[in-house]
């Protein structure tokens, strides 16, 4: 007969302080993940699927950050404070930011869109069937 010892969790849950104790999600932190992942969820349309991006705080920056990974580099929508405008990186520096600010009334869609136009005024995207110069042959 095989006896076994039941699990014990130490009374120091973390045990001798070796491995810090996991942080708790600041509320605030949890949900500037989630808007940026809506705005991510809005680049499909363009093209940006969820191999391409990823979303995460970043301590530098002091904010969850939104990374999209472009043929040009890594470009970076920081989620902003509410009533701030959302601020793009690229290489570490702040390029620019957004003609919106983070709002009740403003839709991720949008921002989604607005940040797909920026980097496809970077040349940083080819938004298919969007590129296209009107000439006498395509306008109606």
């Amino acid at each position: 007969m095989t006896r076994t010892a039941p699990f014990e969790t130490p009374a120091d849950e973390y045990g001798c302080g070796c491995v810090p104790a996991p942080a708790e999600p600041d509320p605030g932190t949890t949900a500037d993940t989630m808007q940026a992942r809506a705005i991510a969820g809005g680049l499909a349309e363009f093209g940006i699927g969820p191999a391409r991006w990823s979303a995460a705080y970043d301590h530098e920056a002091a904010a969850v950050m939104l990374r999209v990974d472009t043929p040009r580099g890594l470009y970076a929508l920081g989620i902003p404070a509410p009533g701030q405008p959302f601020p793009v990186h690229h290489r570490g520096q702040r390029i620019g930011a957004l003609d919106c600010r983070r709002t009740y009334g403003t839709a991720d869609s949008y921002t989604a869109a607005l940040f797909a136009a920026f980097l496809r005024d970077r040349a940083a995207l080819a938004i298919p069937g969007r590129d296209v110069c009107p000439t006498p042959q395509n306008v109606v």
